[in-house]
């Protein structure tokens, strides 16, 4: 398979069958913490990277391996950013139609801000975006984004898919020591998702030093 792989134990989504829709490192994000390493170059434009028609092939061909029962969640994650394909609406919505199996999309957030963004998105039942940082400064020290990836634009398109999504909507937080861990950087943190972002706020992963930034 190209595109699909699992399902794998996840303490978030249990039996998770996790699709890769974009190619390695395919992000608008460079994080100091990615088990990746570097995205080089930076990419911020929507495209067709793998055809949809392949990928939902492969979905249906593991499901077809599968008893019901054995998969908790559809999991659309990326070595990337998976809101970078264009058709991950189009492939959420043809998931829906073919299982009952809950749909996720594991995403850093930024094309939020994208009406076209929000839009697919509403189609999946669970939406898992990265809040790390409750400062401009920590954003940019932490994921070393695209310049169009700006955090006006993380937090302004997470405030306006809230106020249009039904579904469960996680954020996910990364602590780093030394890094967004003080008293001061949690404060921020904490008020950017209690006040900015009225949702319930998750830390799956442990306290982490990143990686060397070179």
């Amino acid at each position: 398979m190209q595109t699909v792989y699992g399902p794998i134990p996840s303490r978030r989504l249990g039996r998770s069958l996790g699709v890769d829709p974009i190619p390695l490192k395919t992000c608008n994000w460079n994080c100091i913490y990615c088990q990746l390493g570097r995205s080089t170059p930076l990419v911020n434009a929507r495209d067709e990277y793998i055809p949809r028609e392949t990928i939902l092939a492969e979905i249906q061909a593991t499901l077809a391996h599968h008893a019901p029962g054995e998969i908790d969640h559809i999991s659309f994650v990326g070595s990337g950013e998976p809101t970078l394909h264009s058709g991950l609406g189009w492939m959420i919505r043809a998931v829906r139609q073919i299982t009952t199996i809950p749909v996720a999309v594991i995403t850093n957030g930024v094309l939020l801000h994208r009406a076209d963004v929000r839009a697919e998105l509403l189609a999946a039942d669970i939406v898992m975006p990265t809040v790390s940082a409750g400062t401009a400064a920590l954003y940019q020290r932490i994921h070393r984004p695209h310049p169009a990836a700006t955090y006006v634009r993380l937090i302004d398109g997470l405030e306006a898919f809230r106020a249009l999504y039904t579904g469960q909507l996680w954020v996910e937080v990364m602590l780093m020591r030394e890094v967004n861990d003080s008293e001061d950087a949690l404060l921020a943190l904490a008020a950017c998702c209690g006040a900015s972002i009225p949702i319930r706020c998750t830390s799956s992963c442990p306290t982490v030093r990143p990686r060397s930034p070179g």
